[in-house]
């Protein structure tokens, strides 16, 4: 049975599958920072992935190196490769965070590889939002992320979502934005996108494109828990989401 010949979406390349010891998983965004002419390339995640709470209500580290996956074959995408990522070296984390109280969980390292080497398409402050571009509540966004990670196959999964409250605002106390979606553990990480579209309403009316167009509207954290709630009603599926711009807040605080 033939396949249908249809060009792989630049959508699937922007992310990884973040792999821990013992069989735990998450999802990694792959972000490029360019300044002075100087492009770096970094993996953005949830400091949760790192981090986790012990018996005593102590922080510790969840492990002192994971793994990776990254693609260099345009013509066998499926193919992946392995690559280490330290998290931990002399007892002290490896990753970048932010400094604001409450902290947006974000954590951001900078990669060993360059991706220009590989066929993975990294996000970046191009792919914001426009300044002119509002996002109203309900409106239709995309989560691309690794609910389930099996042996053979490595490629993302797209999840219809709905932003569902105000963008550009708070949320519950925090500097984030809530989603509407049915998410799982392992898509911790995963970016958040408009959906795509030729026409964007601007500020100044409506405009047309050649390409649909589609922006980066965030970094997917976690779902909201709520004891209130029995087990039958089902799932919340109301999620906590951080604002790229803290990622380069975090990036550019970390230099000086």
């Amino acid at each position: 049975m033939s396949m249908p010949n249809n060009p792989l979406d630049s959508l699937f390349l922007c992310v990884t599958p973040i792999k821990l010891p013992g069989g735990g998983h998450a999802t990694g965004t792959l972000f490029r920072y360019e300044q002075e002419g100087e492009k770096t390339d970094y993996l953005v995640t949830n400091r949760h992935v790192f981090v986790e709470e012990n018996d005593d209500g102590e922080e510790e580290f969840v492990a002192e190196e994971a793994r990776i996956y990254l693609r260099d074959n345009a013509d066998a995408p499926m193919l992946r490769i392995s690559r280490p990522l330290d998290l931990v070296k002399d007892g002290e984390r490896q990753w970048m965070e932010h400094s604001a109280e409450p902290q947006p969980d974000l954590a951001v390292l900078e990669l060993y590889d360059d991706l220009d080497d590989y066929i993975n398409q990294p996000i970046g402050p191009p792919n914001f939002l426009p300044d002119e571009r509002p996002i109203t509540a309900g409106e239709e966004a995309m989560i691309v992320g690794y609910p389930v990670i099996e042996p053979n196959d490595y490629m993302p999964i797209i999840r219809s979502a709905l932003i569902s409250s105000h963008y550009g605002g708070g949320f519950m106390g925090n500097l984030a934005f809530a989603t509407d979606a049915n998410t799982h553990s392992g898509m911790s990480g995963s970016p958040i996108f408009t959906t795509p579209s030729i026409i964007d309403q601007m500020d100044g009316g409506p405009v047309v494109y050649k390409q649909p167009q589609r922006y980066f509207l965030g970094i997917h954290s976690s779902t909201l828990q709520s004891p209130a709630h029995s087990i039958e009603e089902g799932p919340l599926n109301v999620n906590f989401a951080f604002y790229p711009e803290q990622i380069i807040e975090i990036i550019e605080n970390s230099e000086e």
